[in-house]
């Protein structure tokens, strides 16, 4: 008979009120910078770096045991705000069971949030991914440790950074954990500016996929242009036309996955929600709306007040009622309050 862990009273307490995050204990997040943390909602909190630190040195260290510690007696402070303010953590409650109860972890992470390189085919106003490094993690142990002790005990990975699908790395990765586990999960975002190559097209078919994510930030010619610099929307278009293909032909053979597509409502693309929203529902794809924040200049919030009057006018309007809570904290932050 197996062992069942006995869940410590502050553990079950917040499991029973949907507080509990299992990702301090199963997940590392790896960026190009070098910097390593358990989490993104956390802020990218840092629990190392791969400059001075091996990634076993990383995973059971002071800075990760104390954020799991406060997991375990209920005195939450790293991640209370992302609790708060996203509910992040029920998004890997059917991770729960994979958790020790312990500050150190006898095995090594379960997940992995992969941002190995900044490499990326555009340059987005609003974000410097692409201009950050490449090949910090050939420096690193992670590419040494990983087949023996990593690899083979994943469960899920995401992948991300850049644009994961022109990086070498990626094709390595998934590669190499192909090989000796089959029964890892995988994630994507990627912005589709390519074409799926025959690498790209028979590496996935052999994964078990939990979702593509789009990520596209405009529905438009000219709207993609003034967002994303050295992009071409039809080339984008229709890659994400190949992917609901995929999903299509996989969903026939039993092995769907999820397609979300993602907008970042800023200053020069917020006319275009609406027809966003409907350009998802029309290809079956779940969307995300996600508001930009860091860089007040591009954000809503530099919009003249007719304009944002437009902007709930358009959005109330036009918007389907399914889709309100989409949009609530946008309005609610330009001081609409209904």
């Amino acid at each position: 008979m197996s062992h069942v862990p006995t869940i410590p009273p502050a553990v079950k307490k917040q499991m029973d009120e949907g507080t509990f995050c299992p990702i301090p204990f199963i997940q590392l997040e790896l960026s190009p910078l070098g910097s390593v943390s358990a989490c993104c909602f956390s802020g990218e909190y840092k629990v190392g770096d791969v400059a001075d630190q091996t990634i076993e040195e990383i995973w059971n260290g002071e800075i990760i045991q104390t954020w799991r510690n406060e997991f375990l007696t209920g005195d939450i402070k790293i991640c209370e705000k992302a609790i708060k303010n996203f509910g992040c953590q029920k998004n890997y409650q059917h991770l729960n069971h994979l958790v020790e109860y312990k500050v150190i972890q006898s095995k090594m992470p379960q997940r992995l949030d992969l941002r190995l390189n900044g490499k990326c085919n555009l340059e987005c106003v609003m974000c410097d991914v692409w201009s950050q490094p490449n090949g910090l993690y050939d420096k690193s142990d992670f590419w040494s440790i990983g087949p023996e002790k990593i690899y083979p005990y994943l469960k899920e990975v995401d992948m991300l950074g850049g644009e994961p699908f022109i990086q070498k790395d990626t094709f390595r990765f998934i590669e190499e954990v192909s090989k000796i586990n089959k029964d890892c999960t995988w994630g994507f975002i990627t912005n589709c500016h390519y074409r799926i190559s025959k690498q790209l097209r028979d590496g996935l078919d052999g994964l078990k996929i939990r979702h593509i994510h789009l990520s596209m930030d405009a529905i438009t010619t000219k709207t993609y242009a003034a967002i994303r610099l050295k992009g071409d929307f039809e080339r984008v278009l229709e890659t994400v036309m190949d992917y609901v293909s995929i999903r299509n032909e996989r969903e026939i053979q039993g092995r769907g996955f999820t397609l979300f597509a993602s907008i970042c409502v800023q200053r020069d693309n917020w006319h275009e929600l609406p027809e966003f929203l409907n350009f998802c529902d029309k290809h079956r794809i779940q969307p995300i709306v996600q508001e930009l924040i860091g860089k007040h200049e591009l954000s809503l919030q530099e919009l003249k007040p007719q304009y944002k009057e437009e902007l709930h006018t358009l959005y109330k309007e036009k918007i389907p009622n399914h889709y309100q809570g989409h949009i609530e904290s946008i309005l609610n932050n330009l001081g609409f309050i209904d």
